[in-house]
């Protein structure tokens, strides 16, 4: 019920605005192919990339996440492959909770909804979590790992 209020915000707002976090349900074990766990590890280069590119829009804070960027931490929270970080850096004076976001379609070959959706989450100024979820919130096929950066959209 929260997750489908999500979606429904995010269609009214356009995916634009401030977002809180969705309700979540925290899985260990393995999900879609994934494993879950709180183990904390490095980025791999296809996460960073797209976090790299979501954070090549301007806005307050942007230097500053982009320097956290580069000591982060990660652990995967949920089946659909949301992440928590670890950072160290000087606090990002950020106005918004979601100060950027983008999205990419999952399916080959396929340029319209459902999309994924991919939130990057900014709490006390440090970077918090990017949050994945999938509009009509159907198994999603292209983890964030496996992801076409050339089909990844910035709004």
């Amino acid at each position: 019920m929260i997750r489908h209020f999500h979606r429904k915000l995010l269609a009214l707002t356009g995916g634009s605005g401030n977002h809180a976090p969705r309700a979540r349900q925290t899985v260990y074990g393995s999900a879609g192919g994934r494993a879950l766990s709180h183990a904390w590890r490095d980025l791999t280069n296809s996460e960073r990339r797209l976090i790299e590119l979501l954070l090549t829009k301007e806005f307050p804070g942007a230097d500053a996440l982009r320097r956290q960027l580069e000591t982060a931490r990660v652990s995967v929270i949920d089946a659909e492959g949301s992440l928590q970080f670890r950072v160290s850096g000087p606090p990002a004076n950020v106005q918004r909770r979601v100060p950027t976001e983008g999205y990419y379609f999952d399916t080959e070959g396929v340029d319209y909804r459902p999309a994924v959706n991919v939130l990057l989450h900014v709490v006390e100024g440090k970077l918090h979590e990017l949050e994945v979820y999938k509009d009509d919130g159907s198994p999603i096929e292209t983890s964030l790992d496996a992801v076409d950066i050339s089909r990844f959209h910035l709004p």
